[in-house]
């Protein structure tokens, strides 16, 4: 009896002491009447310690499938569970002891990742003693977290992070349990990332300085970029200004054609001469004609009247001509004309792809030039630049009538002298030229003079052709009307506006590159024109060669460098002009030419 005695002391002792040190705990089985039942969530106790329930797979899928069913089936089902002692993945599960209604549970992750449904619930706070805990809403399926798992141990005041596959829950003993929370992690904040990430190249090398130069600081570089983006914008802003004022001067001119016609129609047409009157009809009709309103289809006609035929030309000439060119072919005493013929139509109007061999107007302007190579001459010869007048006059009428007219345009002008081949006459021209340039652009004589620059570099290739070779087709067809009106001297006042214009480029002492503006092949004109037509490659190249057409006129060169239709007649205007100082001058040099 003594030992019985004993052993029940003793026995109630380590009871009185498990109790004291264990955290009360509770079997779900038997919930507190006055507390609702929780639904597979947990809160926390009043005392602020976690108690863990286990919470199966199985059974969280049945009670998704079955949401709204009776609570005391769960229960039943969840307290078998657990009076087996173990959880789903085969660790001890905490159950509850004694009497003390359990108000705070905290979820536990299932280590089950084909589990679907399974959840990270984060513990609500704590409630006051005797207070009935609010019902959780219903378990809704969400994806685990990956955040790591603080593990809780009542017996020491350090948190313990381990990873969720790790996390695992150890008895100490039969009244021992250890409780673990699960804490998720806050999702981090994603910085805003930019679409556009500078590459490791462009965060090193400068964007606005050459590679072989140091390199910019950063503050330097944003700056300059800054500017540059302000240039390509006001760039792009004097591109569409342009084609505006394009846009503006095509409609007015349209505008001015069409209230122009009549007038040439009524007043010009029949009687061209009414134009060099002095009066104030004829000023008026004079100012028409350089207008350049002068109508297309009335154009060859008028031309025609102001070439005259004063050497009685036959219509049949170009015929007869034409035969003995062949007899000449057939001799084999034409092999040199002819080539110098053919190389001479290969430069005419190149853009406009009529005239070259195999075009639709070659054959044309080539009878007209081997004629004319032949006609009323011993020896035959041909000089160059004849096929510039010529293909103006073959655009504009027919060939029997350009050759007419071309024979007759030779014979009356300046013309026969620079295609006689006489260099005396030539040299005479020069002289007049050169008077003038000294009166009216002294600066530019005098650099000329200095650096033995002869109007043979630039004269003889501009009169020779008529300007058709230099400047765009319709300021060459306007100034070829008026200077068969004006004559000779017109021919020689655009010479002095196109070196006006000019006029900044013919103070370099490098007499090659001079010679490459007169030429129409100045670098920078060029690599403009190049770049508008975007004919420019990656390395600074030109795709001329295969862009199957697309290339670099000359006449595109001189427009670029301001020989434009508008600025040339505006300056001709301008330009103090007096016919009485050429007249005397050609007198002085050609006594036997005379005007």
């Amino acid at each position: 009896m003594s030992g019985d005695a004993t052993l029940d002391d003793t026995t109630a002792g380590l009871h009185e002491v498990a109790l004291d040190e264990a955290p009360p705990i509770r079997s779900r089985a038997t919930p507190r009447a006055d507390s609702p039942t929780p639904l597979d969530g947990h809160v926390g106790d009043a005392d602020g310690r976690a108690g863990g329930i286990g919470i199966d797979a199985d059974a969280t899928e049945a009670g998704q499938a079955a949401e709204g069913a009776d609570a005391d089936a769960s229960i039943r089902a969840d307290a078998t569970r657990t009076d087996e002692g173990m959880n789903s993945d085969g660790g001890f599960e905490a159950v509850s002891l004694g009497d003390e209604q359990a108000e705070d549970h905290s979820p536990t992750i299932q280590e089950n990742g084909d589990d679907p449904h399974r959840s990270s619930t984060p513990p609500s706070p704590a409630s006051p003693a005797h207070t009935p805990p609010s019902t959780p809403p219903p378990h809704s399926p969400s994806v685990v977290s990956t955040a790591p798992t603080t593990t809780i141990d009542p017996s020491s005041s350090h948190n313990v992070s381990t990873p969720p596959e790790t996390a695992e829950t150890d008895a100490k003993g039969a009244g021992e349990a250890e409780a673990k929370v699960v804490t998720p992690a806050a999702t981090p904040q994603k910085k805003p990332v930019s679409t556009r990430k500078q590459t490791v190249m462009q965060k090193v090398v400068s964007m606005t300085r050459q590679r072989t130069l140091p390199p910019k600081s950063k503050e330097e570089e944003e700056k300059h970029l800054e500017q540059l983006a302000e240039m390509l914008a006001a760039s792009r802003e004097a591109e569409k200004r342009r084609r505006s004022e394009a846009e503006a001067r095509s409609a007015l001119r349209a505008t001015a054609l069409a209230t122009a016609f009549p007038v040439w129609e009524k007043s010009i047409l029949p009687n061209w001469r009414v134009v060099l009157h002095d009066d104030a009809q004829g000023r008026r009709l004079r100012d028409l004609w350089w207008d350049g309103t002068m109508p297309v289809r009335w154009r060859g006609r008028l031309w025609a009247m102001c070439i005259g035929n004063g050497l009685a030309v036959g219509k049949n000439e170009l015929s007869k001509a034409s035969e003995r060119v062949r007899a000449l072919r057939e001799a084999g005493k034409f092999e040199e004309v002819e080539r110098a013929a053919k190389e001479d139509v290969e430069r005419v109007l190149p853009a406009l792809k009529l005239f070259q061999e195999g075009r639709v107007m070659h054959e044309d302007l080539m009878e007209v030039l081997l004629a004319w190579s032949v006609h009323e001459k011993v020896t035959p010869r041909y000089v160059p630049g004849l096929a510039f007048p010529a293909a103006l006059l073959i655009l504009n009428m027919s060939p029997s009538e350009a050759f007419v007219c071309l024979v007759n345009l030779v014979q009356k002008s300046f013309l026969r002298s620079f295609y006689s081949g006489d260099p005396d006459e030539v040299e005479a021209y020069y002289r007049v030229f050169d008077t003038l340039l000294a009166d009216y652009m002294p600066r530019v004589y005098a650099n000329f003079s200095a650096q033995v620059v002869r109007p043979s570099l630039y004269l003889f290739p501009w009169l020779s052709t008529l300007y058709t070779a230099f400047l765009p087709l319709d300021l060459a067809t306007r100034i070829f009307d008026v200077f068969l009106l004006e004559g000779d001297s017109f021919v020689f006042r655009v010479a002095i506006v196109i070196l006006q214009i000019l006029e900044p480029r013919l103070f370099n002492p490098n007499l090659d590159e001079l010679s490459a503006v007169f030429e129409g092949t100045d670098k920078g004109a060029v690599g403009v024109v190049r770049r508008e037509k975007g004919l420019l490659t990656a390395d600074g190249g030109s795709i001329e060669e295969r862009d199957g057409g697309i290339r670099v006129e000359v006449e595109d060169v001189y427009s670029e460098m301001g020989a434009t239709e508008d600025r040339v007649f505006k300056l001709l205007r301008q330009l103090d002009w007096k016919e009485e100082t050429f007249a005397r001058l050609v007198e002085r040099e050609l006594p036997e030419v005379g005007v």
